[in-house]
């Protein structure tokens, strides 16, 4: 293999070669991508998703163990008619969430898909002598799974935060949502990590599965902003009949439904309550869009992680300068902003 990377060693296989070569030129473009970013917004990205890291780290002991419980007693208090069923769907979300972890985090059954395969397979590190067409063949598929699934869970946790009542209202719905998405984002990488045969105790692959957690959060906080917002116009104006100037001021987002509605058909006034009732459908949208996004953003890197490396240790050949700097995933320098963040 030369420095430049453009020829494989002679052992590669001809899908592993083309494999490679994808993985070079997605590497490439991730570094491209980058360093078209201003530093500014790198850093700003980066504070906001610490500053959400730690806010859940703060309230994840009580949010994990108490609101599931106290959810469903609100199920039986009266709220919004619209939105009452959300309660019972967001049960439901919270026990498949568990399941889902509980699956991910199970290695045999990785195992098990090559053994049913015929493949004599009995530990993790058989899998490194697996060719790699058949650990692409079990991982493939997951990306479009985990978008799918995100796209519920922000939707069903978005029409969650929009219920006015003190216990399932915005902030704890937020805090659901981001408990959620970290106990998804890590179990998803893990679950890769096993299709290509490596250990998630191992100190380089923990490292990247916590760089992935971490990763997860700047691109969560737009979304949380957008939620609490539409919350607290959907809530604050549950009675309002009249516009005001002030009103207006005060929750630019009812306003900008107000003025898409009059573009849309409804002539030259929108009663306060239309523009209300669009609040949850803002809050649906971009939670379902952001995690739809976020989950299959994760499982297509960390693949691309997993393959990458899995072609490097078998063959000799040299990291992509990304990950060569210490599992830098995203094209940033393992000295910036997220160096050395918090195990989550």
């Amino acid at each position: 293999m030369t420095g430049d990377g453009t020829r494989s060693a002679p052992s590669l296989s001809q899908y592993e070669q083309r494999r490679w070569d994808e993985l070079q030129r997605a590497w490439a473009k991730t570094a491209e991508r980058r360093n078209m970013i201003p530093d500014s917004a790198k850093d700003g990205a980066a504070k906001a998703g610490i500053a959400l890291s730690r806010a859940v780290a703060k309230s994840r002991g009580v949010a994990a163990a108490a609101v599931p419980e106290k959810v469903k007693k609100v199920a039986d208090r009266v709220v919004d008619d619209a939105l009452a069923p959300t309660l019972e769907a967001v049960v439901r979300l919270l026990e498949l969430t568990n399941d889902w972890v509980v699956e991910l985090a199970d290695p045999e059954r990785v195992l098990d898909y090559h053994r049913q395969a015929g493949r004599p397979v009995e530990s993790l590190a058989d899998l490194r002598s697996v060719e790699l067409e058949y650990l692409d063949e079990f991982a493939r598929g997951m990306t479009l799974r985990w978008r799918t699934f995100g796209a519920g869970e922000g939707a069903i946790l978005g029409a969650l935060a929009m219920i006015p009542v003190p216990v399932a209202g915005s902030a704890a719905a937020i805090t659901l949502d981001l408990l959620v998405m970290q106990a998804l984002t890590g179990a998803i990488a893990t679950r890769v990590c096993y299709a290509y045969g490596f250990d998630p105790l191992d100190p380089q692959t923990k490292n990247m599965i916590d760089r992935m957690v971490m990763r997860a959060y700047p691109k969560q906080a737009p979304k949380t902003g957008t939620t609490r917002r539409a919350s607290q116009a959907f809530n604050s104006t549950k009675h309002r009949v009249n516009w005001s100037k002030k009103l207006r001021e005060d929750h630019r987002m009812m306003a900008a439904v107000e003025k898409l509605l009059k573009h849309t058909g409804q002539g030259g006034h929108v009663p306060v309550q239309n523009a209300r009732m669009g609040m949850p459908v803002v809050s649906v949208l971009v939670g379902a869009g952001a995690n739809s996004y976020l989950l299959g953003d994760t499982a297509k890197l960390a693949q691309r992680y997993a393959a990458t490396v899995f072609l490097s240790e078998k063959h000799g050949l040299p990291l992509p300068a990304n990950l060569a700097r210490g599992l830098d995933l995203d094209g940033e320098d393992e000295t910036g902003p997220l160096a050395g963040g918090p195990s989550v």
